[in-house]
């Protein structure tokens, strides 16, 4: 392991991390994070997409503002201090990661200070809990930089009891780790893109008619400046209606009905819906059968949302942004096309 001078969340050491491949894109390249595909982090890498600032996530400001005081609760319980430095991987320079803590014995200490929801379901889940097979791909990655055999994943909360859970070695996965990693930041110096995920990324249109769409797209984007005209002046028709229709039923008195020049106006009591969800519970209580559960469970479908850029003007649009190639391909050897990753 190579240590590095850096101090954690200044400019040089985001710069550091952008030029490899940091613990928290592991579970990204490994397919394993939900919220992120490779794809998008290849797009950010490469400088086609801006990363979002987590800074402004409130529960991301709160973490590392209890950090150092989560670090000093695991210390004094297994009395190891934990240093939080940089490094990187001696055999694989590109792998490299910022520890929350770093113990004597060359264990990887990291911290997740998690919303209250998140924490208890890892205090009653333990490793089965969704937090925990998330980040534990952080703490593999952190191991292999450093080579330790385990590593420690350490939730703490200000309110509720820490849970301290282990991450062993696990010498198959860590190879699969390191191949990947080392292909996809070959990928990001190359230009070249990783497969697009058809469940999660967009569509790349160098998979379909491009000319196609774009004209189809012309034509709906006129279309909804219609509908919206339309929505409006329906919106506008029915708040009229509505008000003479309450200036008429203020004159029907205590009359319930009312026919008379082509209006005809009936009023009737309803009886209030019923709350089945709210039923169930106070019959059953909170712990409904799975079972019971899937009984009455409808049978899903595929919703479709459109969204239209009404204002998109085709003209000043600005023409689609390059990748950042760090590696040009060498003089003997052919550029890949950029399409060619998005077909394996």
């Amino acid at each position: 392991m190579k240590v590095v001078d850096l101090e954690q969340r200044t400019d040089d050491w985001q710069v550091w991390r952008r030029d490899g491949v940091s613990a928290t894109s592991c579970a990204i390249i490994m397919g394993a994070n939900p919220d992120k595909t490779k794809l998008q982090l290849w797009r950010e890498l490469v400088g086609l997409d801006t990363p979002p600032d987590l800074s402004v996530i409130p529960q991301v400001r709160r973490g590392k503002k209890f950090e150092p005081i989560a670090l000093q609760a695991f210390e004094d319980k297994y009395g190891q201090l934990g240093l939080p430095i940089c490094a990187e991987s001696d055999e694989y320079p590109l792998i490299r990661a910022s520890f929350d803590g770093l113990l004597a014995d060359g264990s990887p200490v990291e911290i997740k200070n998690l919303a209250e929801t998140n924490h208890l379901q890892v205090l009653e889940l333990r490793e089965k809990s969704p937090a925990y097979q998330l980040y534990r791909w952080q703490v593999m990655h952190q191991m292999i930089v450093c080579g330790a055999q385990r590593g420690y994943l350490w939730f703490w909360s200000p309110k509720h009891e820490p849970l301290c859970l282990v991450v062993d070695r696990d010498d198959i996965l860590f190879h699969r780790i390191v191949d990947d990693e080392r292909s996809f930041w070959q990928m990001v110096e190359e230009g070249t893109p990783p497969a697009a995920d058809p469940m999660r990324d967009n569509l790349p249109m160098e998979m379909c008619d491009e000319q196609a769409w774009k004209e189809l797209a012309e034509k709906r984007r006129k279309i909804e400046v219609d509908i919206l005209a339309a929505k409006a002046r329906l919106k506008e028709l029915n708040d009229i209606s509505s008000d003479l229709e309450s200036q008429l039923k203020g004159m029907m008195g205590q009359y319930l009905r009312a026919d008379a020049y082509g209006v005809r106006i009936t009023q009737y009591a309803v009886d209030g819906g019923t709350d089945w969800q709210a039923l169930a519970l106070d019959a059953m209580g909170d712990n409904i059968p799975a079972a019971l559960l899937d009984k009455h469970q409808k049978e899903g479908r595929v919703s479709t949302r459109v969204t239209v850029d009404t204002n998109f003007q085709e003209q000043v649009n600005k023409p689609k942004p390059m990748p950042r190639v760090r590696k040009p391909a060498k003089a003997d050897q052919e550029p890949l096309p950029m399409a060619a990753g998005f077909w394996f």
